[in-house]
């Protein structure tokens, strides 16, 4: 299991070198292209928004397995745990987990989903396919039946990505997101939810639960939209002394 992790470890130093390091250094239009611009203004409410989406997964599933049980949906699927247990048992093992799951998943997807993928549709076709289009294929990428409990997910970081001009704001929540997610199922050792697991008088809660998560979605990228305004403006608030400042030496 170290060697696993050690794996875990060098494949996200890899895909961290090749992507932004040398990006950064050698070739400023891949870097543009991948939005590789600072992000920590908006860490607080991106927090809020991951815990929020967290909550609306959670009881967007639970709904699920209840509507299912009631004959209106099909089932979630179940099948074979996707971790052996002898994996996790070994010492390192939850840290392997742990690297593949909150580390080298949301690099490799976000790059590659809201990243390249987003940037060339937006140039394109405009925002809104942009930003569309890839959230679909991420959201199917995960599975049909689970597709529109990651949907939300997938158009907020498609979004943040675009009205903050950074990846690493996608990639940030996707992070925390599957950490978190990690954390909640670890003790029972398996990676599925099941009718079994969901009791039947939770899903009023459930509603209750995702109507409140929505909300601080939305309240979250307010800010989110609030923050990115302010950014921009003190930028064009900067370059205007300095074209003024030019201008006589232009014209002399």
């Amino acid at each position: 299991m170290g060697s696993a992790s050690l794996f875990m470890m060098a494949l996200g130093a890899v895909f961290v070198w090749w992507n932004v390091v040398r990006s950064l250094r050698s070739r400023p239009r891949i870097a543009a292209s991948l939005r590789l611009r600072p992000w920590r203004r908006y860490a607080g409410w991106l927090t809020v928004a991951a815990v929020a989406q967290l909550v609306l997964t959670l009881a967007t599933l639970t709904l699920h397995e209840q509507l299912a049980e009631w004959r209106f949906l099909p089932k979630l699927p179940t099948g074979p745990d996707l971790v052996p247990p002898q994996f996790l048992k070994h010492a390192l093992g939850p840290i392997a987990m742990l690297l593949a799951v909150a580390l080298i998943t949301p690099l490799v997807e976000e790059f590659g989903c809201r990243g390249r993928m987003q940037h060339r549709l937006e140039r394109a076709f405009g925002i809104v396919p942009g930003v569309l289009i890839p959230a679909v294929i991420f959201s199917l990428l995960h599975g049909v039946l689970v597709a529109p409990h990651h949907l939300v997910f997938a158009l907020f970081a498609g979004w943040v990505v675009w009205r903050t001009g950074s990846i690493w704001t996608a990639v940030y929540v996707h992070a925390l997101n599957n950490a978190s997610v990690l954390v909640l199922l670890y003790p029972r050792r398996n990676w599925a939810i099941g009718s079994e697991d969901v009791p039947s008088w939770l899903w009023p809660y459930a509603i209750a639960a995702g109507i409140i998560a929505f909300c601080g979605l939305l309240a979250a990228g307010w800010r989110i939209n609030r923050i990115a305004d302010g950014r921009r403006a003190g930028a064009r608030s900067r370059r205007r002394p300095l074209q003024r400042d030019l201008t006589p030496a232009l014209r002399g």
